[in-house]
């Protein structure tokens, strides 16, 4: 502080030096002086109009101050392009938000988050997702899925490690990153780290991605359910995304869970491709249903497919989300001679030559 009063003084006798002015702003806005740094930003913004940052600044303390009328009059009178300025969309979403415009908060929003996914706000899209849910009319009234609907679809899978041929490597990557966090639990908090998180599965179609997942809840003792679009998709606003949560939130209830989600790009691709708004939303929800923040995700385990890992959305892609990445390859010559002794070990198999059969079988196809 005091080399903010000895730089104030300096600003009283040259008080055009806007170097110095934006320096002091920016330490009174890390300071949490919003108040006084606002004057300064509209000094500086005025004085200077095509600087974004400057703007950019003066509506991030205003927003902090929770000034959104203030915040909503300089977007609309300023001379600002708010279609290729996503922050802007942003703040004009919560300004929005706060007069309670919701269809166009959540437009304005979904929008900016297409142009700029890191700019995604969880709390502030839930809050809003609620808002706009609620104010749609519905051909038929829905009721939130109760946790008790899922218990069905819920196994702990009996196969393990020994029933899948080959993959040693990716076998042994998940006994490192999945299995020994599950099992030994207090050893990894000893350390600050817990169980759960979520791990990318990709590679071509029918190579076992599906399979070694639920091998792996096989191994660590550990619920498994296995959902795809198909489970999750309703033709009512917001009720997919009820679904998506109502999955998750029974999973929580009945840790350690393993959730694995097929052609999760279908759930969650890139926002910024997307058409649909409702097909963002869900993977906002997704995302949200990810973030520790807002839910105890201890000894959950959400397990990702996909054939085409670069349409999934870059947010997805973050830490604490599907930051693991198993390339699952097409089973090698060894695999495949266990992947028949596996579908022989109940039948008749005296004087078989593996390799022989395994040969004419690729001559024949």
């Amino acid at each position: 502080m005091d080399e903010l009063k000895i730089l104030l003084n300096a600003l009283e006798l040259s008080p055009d030096n806007n170097i110095l002015r934006s320096h002091i702003a920016k330490l009174q806005f890390d300071s949490e002086l919003y108040e006084d740094a606002v004057e300064n930003y509209k000094i500086l913004y005025n004085s200077d109009k095509n600087n974004l940052q400057f703007l950019e600044y003066l509506l991030k303390c205003l927003v902090k101050l929770e000034d959104f009328s203030e915040a909503r009059k300089i977007l609309e009178c300023e001379n600002v392009s708010l279609e290729n300025w996503p922050y802007g969309l942003l703040i004009l979403s919560k300004c929005l938000y706060s007069s309670k415009e919701y269809d166009s908060a959540m437009r304005n929003y979904e929008k900016a988050i297409g142009m700029a996914p890191e700019l995604e706000d969880v709390e502030f899209y839930q809050n809003l997702l609620q808002y706009t849910s609620s104010q749609k009319v519905r051909l038929k009234v829905v009721d939130f899925p109760n946790r008790e609907d899922y218990n069905s679809d819920y196994v702990k899978p009996q196969i393990t490690f020994k029933d899948v041929a080959g993959m040693e490597s990716v076998k042994e990557s998940i006994r490192t990153n999945i299995i020994y966090p599950f099992t030994n639990p207090e050893i990894y908090r000893a350390y600050g780290n817990s169980a759960g998180g979520g791990i990318l599965l990709f590679g071509p179609p029918g190579c076992g991605k599906t399979f070694i997942s639920m091998a792996t809840a096989g191994e660590c003792n550990a619920n498994f359910i296995s959902i795809s679009i198909t489970d999750i998709l309703d033709m009512y606003i917001g009720e997919s995304e009820k679904n998506l949560h109502a999955i998750f939130e029974t999973a929580r209830l009945k840790a350690p869970s393993i959730i694995f989600i097929d052609e999760i790009d279908a759930i969650g691709g890139s926002r910024q491709n997307m058409m649909s708004g409702a097909t963002r939303t869900l993977t906002n929800q997704l995302l949200m249903e990810l973030d520790s923040s807002h839910n105890n995700n201890n000894n959950l385990l959400v397990i990702g497919a996909t054939n085409a890992p670069w349409y999934i959305d870059p947010a997805l892609r973050r830490s604490g989300r599907f930051d693991r990445v198993l390339f699952i390859p097409p089973p090698d010559l060894n695999a495949r001679i266990d992947i028949f002794k596996l579908c022989m070990k109940d039948k008749p198999q005296e004087n078989i030559d593996y390799l022989i059969s395994l040969k004419r079988t690729l001559i024949t196809c």
